[in-house]
């Protein structure tokens, strides 16, 4: 019997048979002898343990370790393998600039690999997306829905943080008898989330990113109010109008037309900058957040226009009858204008200029230019040039000479100080300095420049206006405002105490400062 178990696994050849040789036996632990009267001596309890090692399968090889290194494309998830990695590369794939791996270039081509240093060193590296004023980038190449989803998300957090938590009373006292048995429907619970108004600019890249900013508000969430189509200025009323606890502006103004992007405002219109909450906004996009509330959100649309444009009322009236000239590419404020100079004294004509990035102080700059031209070949009063955010402005003389933005501030806080005698102003550093002489009896302070902590001052030193050498003038209403139409409100009333042309009022008003 022990002599046909070792000769079981004889080959199919039909030429010899073999003699299986077992390294160990578990039992003795010993090797077995080359010896055949050796082999025939084990006990008769191991043969078929003998039986069942002679059927069983030999070890399978070990598996080689992988390798440390491995490929991942910025912002990717998931590694991905060499040949795909050097597939992207050849392929001048866009996340290639900014990966530490650009340089294992393989067996690819020198010529490949030519054209990759040089594509590299043409580019450079990709700017920042957060800026001071919020963020910016290129439309899909740097910024697409979900990207902008992921940051708005970011902002509901920054929201969530901030907001007082809150408990609930039931409206009544039910017993346990009375409540609510298990086949009554149950209704939905009202979200408890920051109210967080929205809108979004002229750019056809714009509703495509404000699809993903309200999903992801209403995914955390908030309860989004929509505007629509709108601008900075109409946006921040909106936000103080309605009470909301902040807003997202989807808008890609100071960039170029193929630019997109978000800006922020908090409680009151308080925006949103460096130093001012942007770098909190940034963290958390970076390091990532989860959601802030098991309910959803809710959304709904609202009009402005109508109070909007109510408001101003009260500023747009006994002026003097003035030809104006506007450059402004904003169908919004163009409408607004129109409406309100309907029952004035006033002539208004408009300039067409495109959307595009522009420089206000430039003289040299094409809408600058534009306007200069225009205002040399007719006979204007004054013009202004009003930037894609709405409230950034430039005025020029009826010669079409560009104003500096610190005369005319100073002409704003003469006229400001007739009205109100121990008013505070708040300046920039620049213009500050380009005031020569300031009366005694003004009270200035000074910000660094930025829409937020222009905003800050206001409100911390309780000031009624706040200038900028870069076209940015603050005037206080219910909350510190900067809006394009309210700078020309003000300055037309400021030019109607004299009937002089604006090139002389400005001079008069810069040789009566004492």
């Amino acid at each position: 019997m022990i002599s046909i178990t070792l000769h079981f696994a004889a080959n199919f050849e039909g030429s010899q048979t073999r003699i299986l040789q077992f390294e160990k036996i578990q039992a003795g632990n010993r090797p077995i002898s080359q010896e055949p009267a050796e082999q025939f001596e084990q006990p008769p309890g191991k043969s078929s343990h003998l039986l069942h090692q002679a059927h069983a399968q030999p070890p399978l090889p070990k598996l080689l370790q992988q390798a440390d290194l491995f490929f991942q494309c910025p912002g990717e998830k998931y590694p991905i393998s060499k040949a795909i990695h050097l597939s992207r590369l050849a392929a001048f794939y866009p996340k290639c600039r900014d990966c530490p791996h650009n340089q294992m270039t393989g067996n690819l081509s020198p010529q490949t690999v030519k054209r990759l240093q040089q594509t590299q060193q043409a580019r450079g590296t990709a700017p920042e997306l957060f800026t001071a004023e919020g963020v910016r980038g290129v439309y899909l190449n740097q910024i697409d829905r979900s990207q902008a989803a992921h940051i708005a998300g970011a902002f509901s957090h920054l929201l969530w943080e901030s907001l007082p938590l809150k408990g609930v009373a039931p409206n009544e006292t039910r017993s346990p008898r009375s409540s609510q048995s298990a086949t009554e429907p149950t209704r939905p619970e009202k979200s408890r989330g920051p109210c967080v108004v929205i809108g979004f600019d002229e750019r056809p890249s714009s509703p495509d990113i404000i699809t993903g900013v309200a999903g992801a508000l209403r995914r955390n969430g908030c309860r989004v109010i929509d505007l629509g189509l709108t601008v900075p200025s109409i946006l921040s009323y909106a936000t103080t109008h309605l009470q909301a606890q902040g807003a997202i502006m989807v808008t890609g103004s100071h960039s170029g037309p193929s630019y997109t992007g978000l800006e922020f405002l908090l409680e009151q219109s308080q925006p949103v900058s460096r130093g001012f909450h942007l770098e909190r906004i940034q963290e958390i996009t970076e390091n990532g957040y989860g959601r802030a509330s098991r309910q959803p959100g809710s959304q709904r649309t609202f009009h402005p226009m109508e109070s909007y444009r109510s408001q101003f009322l009260k500023h747009f009236h006994a002026l003097r009858p003035l030809k104006i000239a506007i450059a402004c590419s904003l169908r919004l404020v163009r409408e607004t204008l129109d409406n309100l100079f309907a029952k004035l004294p006033c002539q208004l004509t408009w300039v067409d200029i495109p959307q595009q990035k522009r420089n206000l102080l430039d003289p040299e700059d094409s809408d600058v230019r534009k306007l200069q031209n225009f205002l040399e070949s007719q006979a204007c009063d004054l013009g202004m040039l009003i930037n894609d955010d709405s409230r950034q402005t430039a005025f020029f003389s009826e010669s079409g000479e560009l104003l500096p933005n610190h005369a005319i501030s100073q002409l704003l806080m003469q006229a400001l100080a007739a009205e109100q005698p121990h008013a505070v102003f708040v300046l920039d550093q620049n213009c500050r300095e380009q005031l020569t002489e300031v009366p005694p009896d003004w009270h200035l302070h000074a910000h660094q420049g930025t829409l937020a902590d222009s905003y800050f001052q206001m409100q911390q030193h309780q000031a009624v206006y706040a200038g900028s050498h870069t076209g940015y003038h603050w005037f206080r209403e219910t909350v510190p405002t900067c809006d394009a139409i309210l700078t020309l409100a003000h300055v037309l009333a400021a030019l109607s105490f004299s009937d002089a042309p604006v090139s002389e009022v400005l001079s008069s008003s810069t040789e009566e400062t004492p």
